[in-house]
């Protein structure tokens, strides 16, 4: 009998695994996301909704790596065995009960071995995975050319082109956040970057309950809520510097910012004291936030006889006066956001600190209308900045005139 036939030497057998770009995903529906690098990679950043089955845990891809420098195929071999065994884990714990049908998007950090090794595997049990095509590197990128790349270099306009911006600028402590939630509750489009950062914006912003995000993850979300905006209605956002806490705004958005028509609010100083107090309540209450020490922070600017009066009335208990004080600091260092303002609205006296009046009140209808009558002028003017100066005229009798708004 005449032998079997043998497969041609050095011909390799690939499993054919779909790939995905990253740009085409809202084309395909998946079950899960799923990120197979580390734990540490996973917390820096991620693509939105994927959940974290490493391949390899932090300290395995340090041996991993350390090996593979001094001797590659060992360190392929151990890689390989880790890999195996891992995967095995997350088949029994995660995958036991899905169907035949169940279809995942799996990454790693290039789209190469690690999840390759995931998908190959899951393949062979009969489910349908993807790859994301280059990995999370190739992610980080588009979101980088998004946020960043000058709009003339991109490959057609982006929703960051598209959106129509309004800025709410004013003194610290006028409220400006509380303003964005209450015209969020009326059914009003905001982007709240502070909450993003996680960061009040001040020295004394840090959040009590929680760190600011890493640079690319602040990104990502970012990326995120930019792209669920619509274009046919105003976004408002806290006119805000180029740092939010250790953060930075992206270059693109802060350039749409700067060049965006504003809404100017002043408030009363006894409500803005209140409101701080209010506010900031935690940071008297929690010694373990070391108000001092944050204090000292602010010494290099206000000047060190300034920030021990502050330590004195922090000491004394004193804290209406320690407020007092650090707003007319930062009012004497403010600075006027670029641009002429389309109104100043000066916000009735307690409407800041009884938030459902603030939300059903005829002073966020103002800013509304505001925000409408700018989409009316767009429209018929076909240009966002041919629209400032005509916006400007239509809302001067109303600027001259909220100041003797009633509350509803």
């Amino acid at each position: 009998m005449p032998e079997a036939s043998k497969p041609a030497a050095g011909k390799e057998v690939v499993s054919i695994l779909p790939s995905i770009a990253f740009s085409d995903l809202k084309n395909h529906k998946f079950d899960e996301i799923i990120d197979v690098r580390t734990p540490l990679e996973f917390a820096e950043d991620h693509v939105q909704g994927a959940i974290n089955l490493p391949v390899l845990s932090n300290e395995e891809r340090a041996q991993v790596g350390t090996l593979y420098a001094s001797d590659k195929l060992k360190g392929r071999k151990i890689g390989a065995a880790l890999i195996a065994r891992n995967i095995s884990d997350h088949i029994m714990n995660h995958f036991q009960d899905k169907e035949l049908d169940y279809k995942p998007l799996i990454y790693c950090w290039r789209g190469g071995q690690r999840s390759r090794s995931m998908a190959t595997i899951l393949k062979e049990i009969g489910f349908q995975p993807s790859l994301l095509q280059a990995g999370y590197k190739q992610y980080r990128k588009t979101i980088c050319n998004y946020l960043c790349t000058e709009e003339n270099e991109k490959d057609g306009e982006t929703n960051l082109e598209r959106i129509k911006l309004v800025r709410i600028s004013g003194a610290t402590g006028s409220g400006k956040t509380l303003l964005l939630k209450a015209l969020e509750e009326r059914g009003e489009q905001i982007l709240d970057l502070e909450y993003l950062a996680k960061h009040k914006g001040s020295i004394l912003g840090d959040y009590p309950d929680a760190g600011q995000p890493s640079q690319k993850f602040f990104e990502t979300e970012l990326y995120n809520q930019l792209e669920a905006l619509k274009t046919d209605k105003v976004v408002w956002v806290e006119n805000e510097g180029s740092k939010i806490g250790n953060l930075n705004v992206s270059r693109r958005l802060f350039e749409r910012m700067s060049s965006s028509p504003r809404v100017h609010i002043t408030v009363d100083m006894d409500d803005r004291v209140d409101y701080i107090l209010k506010d900031y309540e935690y940071l008297i209450s929690n010694p373990d936030l070391k108000l001092p020490d944050l204090l000292k922070r602010i010494e290099k600017y206000a000047g060190k006889k300034t920030c021990d009066a502050w330590l004195k009335l922090l000491g004394e208990k004193n804290y209406r006066e320690l407020v007092v004080g650090l707003i007319k600091y930062y009012d004497s260092s403010y600075k006027v956001p670029k641009g002429e303002s389309l109104a100043t609205l000066a916000m009735p006296s307690g409407l800041l600190l009884d938030f459902p009046k603030l939300t059903s009140s005829q002073y966020v209808d103002n800013f509304i209308s505001i925000g409408d009558e700018y989409l009316r002028n767009i429209q018929e003017g076909g240009n966002k900045e041919d629209c400032l100066t005509k916006n400007s005229d239509d809302f001067k009798e109303l600027s001259e005139n909220v100041a003797s708004v009633e509350i509803r």
